[in-house]
Order: structure tokens, then C-alpha cells, then sequence
């Protein structure tokens, strides 16, 4: 098969994958991305700075704030000052947690979907060039924490994770 025809395939799948991820976001009306996102990360982290939360998602300080504010103010997240006053340590509430579990394990299953017409060897071998692909992007510790902002450590340790000797 032909590289080119590989990456046609390849982006027709993505496509598809990215329409199926946003539909499924959409049945829950006031979620965006990046309050989805963000709430992921809250919940997989103790505690949060708003600084180290905005690299994650890409988003300005300011968009940060904003969208911190929003997730508080439904009882997703708390926030406390850190030791220097000038900054926010974020977490998440149990309900929070709640609600980022399900995001994750719809997101989840959306994709095991999708992958359903593959045999358990097939899944093994896509899995593993996902992995190569992962970690060829070399990325920054930031842009692998933007990578890995919906990850779910149980179904992805550490100890598994193509990005976390990049610091994710």
C-alpha cells in the first residue's frame, strides 16, 4: 500500500472519528471541548495550577480563568490560592470526578467502536504503531500534556505510556 493512500485512509478515519467524538460531546448541551478537557485533567491530577491547566488545554490565561470560572461555578472544580497568592491551585470535586469519568468513558467508547471490525491481533498491531507514532512526535512535556489530556491511566499506565518519559 502506498504512503499516500495509507494517509488518505488514515485522515478519512480521523475524520470520522473527530465527528463521532464531537456528536457524542453534543448530546450533553452546555459542554464544550475544552470544558470537557479541562475537567479530564483537573480529575486526573490532586491539585492544578491555572498556569500548568492552560498549557495543557492551549488556552490563554485569561480563557483559562474564564472557563476555570464556569467549571466552579457548576460545582465541577474548587480553587484555592497557593502559598504565593498569585496563583490558583484547581481541583476537582467529587462530582467533578464523576462527570470527567463519563467523559472519558464515552470518548472511550466511541472509539472501541469504531474499532470493532478488528480481530484482537489487529488491535495489538494498531496499537503498537500508535505507540511508535506517539512517541516519534517527540514532543514538548506541555505538548504531550495537551496529547494526553483525555487520558484514563487505568486503561493507560505510566509505565505504558509512549509520552510520560517526556513528563506528561
Amino acid at each position: 500500500m502506498s504512503r499516500r493512500r495509507t494517509a488518505i485512509l488514515l485522515g478519512a478515519f480521523a475524520g470520522e472519528l473527530v465527528g463521532r467524538l464531537e456528536r457524542n460531546r453534543k448530546r450533553h448541551p452546555n459542554q464544550t471541548d475544552s470544558a470537557a478537557a479541562a475537567l479530564a485533567v483537573v480529575a486526573s491530577t490532586d491539585r492544578l495550577s491555572n498556569a500548568r491547566l492552560g498549557a495543557a488545554l492551549r488556552l490563554s490565561h485569561s480563557a483559562t480563568v474564564r472557563l476555570v470560572d464556569k467549571l466552579e461555578a457548576n460545582g465541577l472544580v474548587k480553587c484555592r490560592r497557593a502559598v504565593d497568592k498569585r496563583v490558583v491551585m484547581i481541583e476537582a470535586t467529587k462530582r467533578g470526578r464523576k462527570r470527567a469519568r463519563a467523559i472519558i468513558d464515552d470518548r472511550r467508547d466511541a472509539i472501541v467502536e469504531l474499532l470493532q471490525p478488528l480481530k484482537k491481533r489487529d488491535r495489538r498491531r494498531l496499537a503498537r504503531s500508535l505507540e511508535k507514532l506517539l512517541a516519534a512526535l517527540g514532543p514538548s512535556p506541555a505538548d504531550a500534556r495537551h496529547i494526553c489530556r483525555f487520558c484514563d491511566t487505568a486503561a493507560c499506565p505510566p509505565e505504558r505510556c509512549p509520552l510520560v518519559k517526556i513528563g506528561v
